[in-house]
């Protein structure tokens, strides 16, 4: 009986200090990974060579002031010259919805209209 307590004495703490190590290198290996993903970074962007056309249109300033968050205007240089005024909503949309681009409801046809006019096939 003693050598069985004996015995699972030892197991028991070879097991406590095995699982002490693993907590241990776990921690370390989080402290050292937090400690690299929380240092500064800097990203720098190439100068934007491509500007949003100018227009009277509202969603002019829109485009440069909400799409420009995310992406220049190559985008919409990009696309199709014959998309209509329904690609370009779907576009708006899309990157509202699944982009989260700061657009509200209110402006989202002011953008569709001037990306449709100035780079889809109601262009002027």
């Amino acid at each position: 009986m003693i050598t069985m307590r004996s015995s699972y004495l030892k197991n028991s703490r070879a097991i406590s200090t095995t699982l002490a190590k693993v907590v241990f290198m776990s921690a370390l290996i989080t402290t050292l990974s937090l400690h690299h993903a929380l240092q500064a970074k800097t990203v720098e962007w190439p100068a934007d060579s491509v500007q949003w056309r100018s227009s009277e249109l509202a969603g002019y300033a829109l485009a440069q002031q909400k799409c420009s968050t995310c992406h220049s205007a190559h985008y919409a240089e990009y696309q199709p010259p014959n998309a209509g005024t329904g690609y370009w909503k779907a576009q708006v949309l899309r990157m509202k919805t699944v982009f989260k681009a700061p657009i509200t409801d209110d402006e989202v046809q002011s953008v569709v209209d001037y990306l449709s006019q100035t780079y889809g096939s109601s262009r002027k």
